[in-house]
């Protein structure tokens, strides 16, 4: 078999003659996935300049040998699954091949450092498909290459009867169970993804729009081609040519998320959730110009995830209106699952693998570029992404070349915005200390007044330079006073004239900051406990047995998730609740529920025997699943029960993916949702009335703010 393998045609092979700046791979691969198994041919041409003796590393099963190089194994390698060798070529050689076979089959496992990540598998070969990156080790890994980060590739695979292959770049060519892909961009690494799909495609104004589905769905399938074709459309307006010949949407056999350049691999559950074609689809799109067209420089730390999603995530909530609450949640997410202890700068940040990782690897960096657009203006922020783009493409890129793509289309140094917010640890906290007129000598002269703000930077360690969004709101005015200040110490005062009274100020009112959050600014939310690093699970004792197994079944596996103390006890063994850290309370029998529901009607709910009402609608005691939250004192705390042991399961794993939510409810077998969102904030500390020369005060709301242009305009 192997040496069928051997004789199949090559493509490219011109290429041996030439000068390569790149590895380039020539794979053909047979794949026999009830046995997990595959069989592998690499011609691999070099770069000129490379080193006779070279090092690499393959998948320890696989078994490599090679007709025209000497060939030896050296020994383990970064991952327990890979194995190092090390190989020497002729003298005058600048190619080697490699033939190798055998099993890989890791079954995806749930990353245990987080409730609500998705399974991981470094490569699998198995009856459902096949899942196989660069991590697999399905095929040599240079390491001592001049550019071996880098590759370009032609991958032939034959495939079992009705499977179809994915990878980058083009399909050059399918012929039955054969299909040639193939791809001369540079790339940092090499993915084969193969299923029995059915295959749809379109035509998306020249870039080919492709969905790749386990079954037949058409109209799935044609929602995802129009958004494909709606999202490079918008994407090559605001950044720059879409980098490759395609992109596909494929479907995987297990729950994930992954983007890769030019397709991405997404759930079977995932991408029949109806809001993801609008959210996270258009996030894994972008991903093809930042982190895929323009590759990471992780040296120095991971800047792609933050812009993705402040160009996906973010711009599509602000062109509906909802940039500030999407800046909210972003930054209660930080603040709750970030304490000071827990923080790194974003120059460490490479990959999420936890909640903590995430509120700094994406919020954080979110905002960065959130401020970066806002002190540089709409034109300058697009002209820097263009520029940047059109200069890194197929490169690696670090913060410090953002720094400097962004300094030139701003004309102005903007070294410490980056050393502040990329290299240090850490958010500003502030306080409004007191607004007020400040005397009425003015006033009476005709002047009009003159208001004086005091702000404090309340956190430890040194000032922040801030661009200090406030808003003043004026008596017989509809609209407020927007301004920005500039705040370089710790505490400071401004004195701001007006014509007209004011009586209200807003400190950051729409969230553009980034900061630590104060508690008052903070609704009650499932984030507040899943982040506590302290935290006690209460059960229900009373409880009927079946659910009494399921409740502490979700609870230890809630007290497996690192970086935090979670003590699990049933509610007879407590005598009170604790004053530090956060709470679960698990089920309606639970003897704590009466001092939760007394704290929950703070929140405009009230839970009773027989159910939860809040707002117009109530959720039943023996139909619905709930998750609530409150504040008992200053805990956070959680209240979560089910009808049906079933549930429990389901609602474990769902509830880690509702936690930026106050509440939650839910219905049937599979708990469809039917209802979530925030209790309301009725105070800030960063909002408060001006005390008149009178020394009076006068309650109104804040004023309407001045509507903003989203960048796509």
């Amino acid at each position: 078999m192997m040496r069928s393998l051997l004789i199949l045609p090559l493509l490219l092979t011109g290429l041996a003659g030439q000068a390569q700046t790149l590895p380039h791979h020539q794979l053909r691969i047979a794949l026999h996935p009830e046995q997990h198994r595959l069989e592998a041919g690499d011609r691999v041409i070099l770069p000129s300049g490379s080193p006779r003796t070279l090092e690499f590393s393959l998948h320890r099963d696989l078994n490599p040998s090679s007709p025209d190089a000497a060939l030896e194994a050296v020994g383990g390698a970064s991952e327990e699954w890979l194995r190092h060798y090390r190989i020497t070529l002729p003298a005058g050689r600048d190619s080697f091949t490699l033939d190798y076979a055998g099993e890989i089959f890791h079954s995806p496992q749930q990353d245990a450092r987080e409730a609500r990540s998705f399974e991981n598998s470094p490569g699998i070969i198995a009856a459902e498909g096949a899942v196989l990156s660069g991590a697999s080790g399905w095929y040599p890994r240079l390491e001592n290459v001049p550019g071996a980060d880098m590759m370009t590739f032609s991958l032939d695979v034959a495939l079992p009867e009705n499977w179809r292959a994915v990878s980058q770049g083009k399909r050059i060519a399918a012929n039955g169970s054969r299909e040639n892909w193939q791809e001369s961009l540079p790339q940092d690494e090499i993915y084969l993804i193969a299923a029995p799909f059915t295959e749809y495609r379109d035509n998306a104004d020249g870039i080919e729009a492709l969905v790749y589905l386990r079954n037949d769905d058409a109209a799935l399938a044609q929602r995802y081609l129009d958004a494909t074709a709606r999202y490079l459309a918008m994407y090559r307006k605001l950044i720059g040519v879409y980098p490759y010949a395609k992109f596909a949407l494929v479907e995987n056999f297990w729950e994930t998320g992954y983007g890769m350049p030019s397709f991405t691999l997404l759930g079977s559950r995932v991408i029949r959730l109806p809001f993801i074609v609008d959210s996270s689809y258009p996030h894994e799109i972008l991903h093809n110009w930042w982190g895929n067209g323009v590759y990471v420089d992780y040296r120095s730390g991971n800047w792609s995830e933050g812009l993705t999603a402040y160009l996906a995530d973010h711009l599509l909530q602000e062109q509906k209106g909802n940039g500030a609450e999407y800046r909210r949640a972003a930054l209660q997410k930080y603040a709750d699952f970030v304490s000071a202890a827990r923080d790194f700068p974003l120059a460490e940040f490479t990959s999420r693998h936890s909640a903590q990782s995430e509120a700094v690897g994406y919020n954080k960096s979110m905002l960065l570029f959130h401020m970066l657009r806002r002190r540089m203006g709409d034109d300058n922020f697009t002209r820097a992404l263009q520029n940047f783009y059109r200069d890194f493409r197929f490169r690696q890129a670090s913060f410090a070349d953002i720094e400097r793509a962004f300094s030139q289309a701003a004309g102005k140094d903007l070294g410490p915005f980056f050393a502040q917010w990329v290299r240090q640890a850490g958010a500003p906290q502030l306080r409004l200390v007191s607004a007020q007129v400040h005397n009425d000598k003015t006033r009476r002269a005709g002047a009009g007044f003159e208001l004086v703000i005091t702000i404090e930077q309340i956190q430890p360690g040194p000032a922040y330079a801030l661009d200090l969004p406030l808003a003043v709101t004026l008596a017989g005015k509809d609209q407020a006073y927007s301004t920005v200040i500039g705040m370089k110490d710790k505490h400071a005062e401004w004195r701001l004239p007006f014509d007209t009274q004011p009586l209200r100020v807003d400190v950051d009112p729409e969230f553009d900051l980034f900061r630590r959050l104060d508690s008052s600014e903070i609704p009650p939310a499932l984030s507040q406990v899943f982040g506590a690093e302290q935290l006690l699970i209460v059960l229900p004792r009373k409880a009927p047995e079946d659910l009494r197994a399921q409740y502490r079944a979700g609870a230890e596996n809630w007290q497996k998730q690192p970086g935090r103390n979670t003590i699990i006890v049933w509610d007879d063994e407590i005598e009170t609740l604790p004053h530090a850290g956060a709470v679960w309370l698990f089920g309606w029998e639970n003897r704590w529920r009466g001092e939760f529901q007394t704290a929950l009607a703070l929140n405009g709910a009230t839970l009773s025997d027989q159910g939860v009402r809040f707002g117009d609608t109530g959720y039943a005691r023996m139909r619905h699943a709930l998750a609530l939250t409150a504040r008992i004192g200053q805990t956070p705390a959680a209240w979560l029960a089910v009808p049906d042991a079933a549930m429990m399961p389901i609602l474990a794993r769902k509830l880690p993916h509702y936690s930026k939510f106050s509440y939650a409810a839910f219905e049937g077998a599979e708990l469809t949702n039917l209802a979530k969102g925030m209790w309301p904030v009725t105070r800030s500390s960063l909002a408060m009335p001006v005390r008149q020369a009178d020394g009076s005060l006068t309650e109104v709301m804040l004023g309407k703010l001045p509507p903003r242009d989203g960048l796509l305009r």
